[in-house]
């Protein structure tokens, strides 16, 4: 019995953890078997997981296509290809995208010219489609009601989205191992260079959190207010498409600037110190490389994201150039992934189109194990909350490791020193971590996310409620005080990007499951 087979046992059993094993073993032998790709895409629904569903269906379809368009095709490809095609757009409905769900169904009808198919009610299709088309045009109307407050468009689109929020996917050992002794070495090895021995990683806990430790910033010895804790320089540093800034530090260049020295590639640097550090790192991996279909889907983005799929893109080449799984990655391994409901709703499909084109820029097969879409996405939620993007659409961004394990509090005891290294277009070179008060020896240090790591969140000025949904939004709900006159008398606390609960889904609409009783090739793999 080969994998494809033992898959569909298991699947048809229940097992659906195990089918997607088995499919995942036999896409790594047979990369080239559309079966698989549909089969795992169904799999994925069934676990919950529409977002990696969306991209198994695409490349099955990817391998199928090709023959139907051709017209040298049987029968048994044709079903392949509604079964995959149908899958998407499931996929696409259960990630909130009903617009690119029946433009699915659509395609699927031309392409097939709802020919007789076996398992396929084009009647039933059209209905899907059609109200798919609903949805969208509904849940459209409901955002422009608001108008462009930002924290009214985050309460409305929590009203309407269903994708749950994430945090590790339960495959993912790494992250199930990253609060270890042996981790926090690592860590602490990453703060000693650049900290002044006052103070430490260690693992801290907090009420009500999702796992019962977690890394947090604690004083070895007693620090005076004033206290220089740390200087860091950003681990990865990302601009806008065309902007004249060194593809390494960011720093702005002038009519001085050094041009990467191979012909066909157009990266410019501050000088030559910048180049080498940025050829020993990620360059190597994306020298010469034609960047402008990532840049053309970054500059799609019109909801902030498009500018943290570059941090993924710098990532993903330190990975290939290092030629090892981006989650092994030393420098950022400790970061926990957070993905909050509402940030897919703005960026899921956008993200999925950036990660196929990464992997053909850095020509990495779709079948290596080590970049799969859940490694990727994982990284994208590992970094977007961490990094700070002062514009995120137009201006730089930098991702410091170190400073994203500070914790949360709205009354601080540490905070970005303003003694920073900047030049024009607000660039930073370097972030200091403050004291703002006299710590003791033990105590854990904070930050304040609104005033410090997240530029973005601070540039919403107003009332506690939309200040604290935003970084609820962007961080996790944590701890949750409940009582107005605590929340008015304390300050709430939210321990870093590390420690997520469930988000309150408070008068959220309801949205009825759909039934499929009209096709069964919903439910039975091949």
């Amino acid at each position: 019995m080969n994998y494809r087979e033992k898959g569909n046992k298991a699947f048809f059993n229940g097992e659906f953890e195990t089918a997607r094993q088995e499919y995942t073993k036999g896409i790594e032998v047979v990369p080239e078997d559309p079966r698989l790709w549909s089969n795992r895409a169904q799999t994925f629904i069934k676990l919950g997981y529409p977002e990696l569903a969306i991209a198994d269906a695409i490349n099955a379809l990817s391998l199928i296509e090709p023959k139907i368009i051709s017209g040298k095709y049987d029968d048994s490809d044709l079903v392949l290809l509604c079964k995959s095609g149908w899958r998407k757009a499931e996929a696409l409905a259960k990630s909130d995208e009903y617009r690119l769900a029946a433009r699915e169904l659509e395609k699927l009808s031309r392409i097939v010219n709802r020919r007789p198919v076996a398992g396929v009610d084009w009647n039933a299709w059209e209905r899907d489609r059609d109200r798919y088309s609903k949805k969208h045009c509904q849940d459209m109307m409901l955002l422009k009601s608001v108008g462009t407050d930002r924290y009214m468009v985050i309460e409305q689109i929590g009203k309407i989205c269903k994708f749950p929020s994430r945090e590790s996917y339960p495959w993912d050992i790494r992250s199930q191992e990253r609060c270890t002794l042996e981790n926090l070495a690592s860590v602490q090895k990453l703060l000693g260079k650049i900290s002044r021995n006052s103070i430490k990683v260690s693992l801290v806990s907090f009420p009500d959190a999702s796992q019962e430790h977690e890394f947090g910033i604690v004083a070895t010895k007693d620090i005076k207010k004033g206290t220089i804790l740390l200087d860091e320089k950003p681990f990865i540093s990302v601009h806008a498409p065309g902007q004249q800034q060194c593809d390494f530090c960011n720093k702005p260049i002038s009519s001085k600037k050094f041009s990467c020295p191979k012909s066909n590639c157009s990266e410019i640097f501050c000088n030559r110190d910048c180049f080498d550090k940025a050829w020993e790192f990620y360059h190597r991996a994306i020298c010469g490389k034609n960047l402008d279909s990532l840049y053309e889907i970054v500059n799609k983005d019109s909801k902030f994201s498009g500018s943290s799929l570059l941090f993924v893109l710098k990532i993903f080449a330190i990975a290939k150039q290092r030629d090892i799984c981006p989650l092994d990655i030393e420098e950022i391994k400790h970061l926990f992934p957070f993905q909050h409901s509402t940030a897919w709703f703005q960026h899921g499909p956008i993200a999925i189109s950036f990660y196929f084109e990464l992997m053909k820029l850095l020509e990495i097969p779709i079948f290596d194990s080590r970049y799969e879409p859940w490694i990727y996405l994982t990284i994208y939620r590992k970094t977007k909350p961490n990094c700070n993007l002062l514009d995120p659409m137009t201006g730089p961004g930098q991702l410091y490791p170190i400073i994203s394990l500070f914790n949360h509090h709205c009354d601080p005891n540490a905070c970005l020193s303003e003694e920073v290294s900047r030049f024009s277009f607000g660039t930073i070179l370097s972030v200091q971590v403050a004291a703002i008060r006299n710590i003791k020896k033990g105590d854990q240090i904070f930050n304040n996310y609104k005033i410090g790591n997240d530029l973005s969140v601070s540039s919403v000025v107003g009332n506690t409620k939309p200040t604290r949904q935003l970084l609820e939004t962007t961080y996790g709900k944590k701890r949750l005080i409940l009582k107005l006159e605590i929340l008015q008398r304390q300050p709430i606390l939210l321990p870093t990007t590390q420690l997520h609960l469930q988000r309150l889904r408070q008068h959220q609409l309801q949205i009825p499951e759909e039934t499929r009783t009209n096709n069964s090739l919903t439910l039975k793999n091949s």
